[in-house]
């Protein structure tokens, strides 16, 4: 399935950013990509001049973004990344969440659990995936 191979190949993108990001700064501001109709990966951003932005509203932000840039069929699939709490097993837990979409009616999320140990240090966990929204494409 090309739209599952694509979107895989933006989450392998945008995993490891997540995951530096965390380890350095314990945090970050949700981010997205998108992959060009040629196959190609571009990052994506949004900035209206606030230097706090609330991480919902960048995620709206960001969400209009890659809805734009698909409409205008620039994109085959986009990929939103954030910090959220995910409920595993009854428990709550930080994770670090995937939004990722496919032109083709393919819609995804993904969570990867993840906590703090020892000295500062991050184990994260094993890839959880739900049913996504179809808000872009």
């Amino acid at each position: 399935m090309a739209s599952k191979d694509d979107c895989e190949q933006l989450m392998g993108e945008l995993l490891p950013i997540a995951e530096e990001f965390m380890k350095k700064n314990n945090e970050f501001y949700p981010f997205a990509a998108a992959m060009n109709v040629d196959g190609t990966i571009k990052h994506l951003g949004f900035y209206d001049g606030n230097e706090t932005p609330s991480s919902k509203e960048l995620i709206l932000n960001l969400k209009n973004v890659c809805k734009h840039l698909a409409d205008n069929n620039e994109i085959k699939a986009s990929g939103i990344v954030w910090n959220a709490g995910i409920a595993v097993e009854g428990k709550k837990e930080d994770a670090i969440v995937i939004s990722l979409e496919h032109k083709d009616s393919y819609s995804v999320q993904v969570a990867m659990p993840y906590k703090r140990g020892f000295l500062g240090k991050y184990q994260f966990g094993n890839l959880i995936a739900i049913a996504g929204e179809n808000d872009v494409f």
